[in-house]
């Protein structure tokens, strides 16, 4: 199993809207492809087009749910013991899918306990002061420069902005290859929300879901994945 986790310290910077975009585009090309929500906001299924009264299966049951958009489906909660969880993921593990963990602000516990089965950590930035300070929150033990495994996306990028494109270039030298990518800023994101139906189908051409493809590029070298959903090593 490819385990991806996507965390962030500060809220409100896209992690769950990252997690379930990245998602639809890897199951697009053909990936096997789970999502589950650790997060106790439970929406990560209205990115999908889900209502908010519509129920995931949850991640320490039996049932394996019907995929929303070739992605299927679960839910945990952060307050569940984080050793539980891992279990709960390797449980549910196949050698050819991937899954992505929306971990939002969860703390360093769950985190930690998962970080050692995951193939890559994606943290979202947005470009605010505030977002940037809490670099130094993502790992307290060590420096993000160090975090092999992690790599950062400045989220909701609006480059008509002089602040936005300062910090563009900011933690684009700050971080270098660490930085995996950006996504613009898309009014359509909260649009499609507010419709309760998948970006793709309120706005087909919007900014974000191209950029969140070019993302999906980057994903799928980091993660040494074949682009049409066959794992590297099996198809050698």
């Amino acid at each position: 199993m490819t385990l991806i986790l996507l965390r962030s310290p500060k809220g409100g910077v896209g992690t769950t809207f990252l997690t379930a975009r990245l998602a639809m585009s890897l199951a697009d090309r053909g990936h096997q492809v789970s999502a589950v929500d650790c997060t106790a906001q439970e929406s990560l299924k209205l990115f999908f087009g889900l209502s908010p009264s519509q129920t995931l299966e949850m991640l320490d049951g039996e049932a394996t749910p019907d995929a929303v958009a070739g992605v299927e489906l679960f839910q945990a909660y952060p307050d569940q013991d984080a050793a539980g969880i891992a279990e709960q993921l390797l449980a549910r593990a196949s050698d050819d899918r991937i899954c992505l963990v929306d971990l939002g602000t969860a703390g360093p516990k769950l985190r930690d306990q998962l970080l050692p089965h995951a193939t890559l950590e994606i943290c979202p930035l947005a470009p605010s002061p505030v977002s940037l300070a809490a670099l130094t929150k993502v790992d307290t033990s060590a420096s993000v420069l160090s975090l092999t495994r992690t790599a950062f996306v400045l989220n909701m990028m609006d480059d008509r902005r002089r602040l936005s494109n300062d910090i563009h270039n900011l933690v684009r030298t700050l971080l270098g290859e660490q930085l995996l990518g950006t996504v613009r800023r898309d009014e359509a994101v909260m649009e499609a929300l507010a419709a309760m139906k998948p970006l793709a189908t309120v706005a087909p051409a919007s900014a974000a879901l191209a950029d969140v493809a070019k993302l999906t590029d980057a994903v799928i070298a980091r993660c040494d994945l074949s682009p049409t959903g066959v794992l590297r090593d099996a198809a050698a």
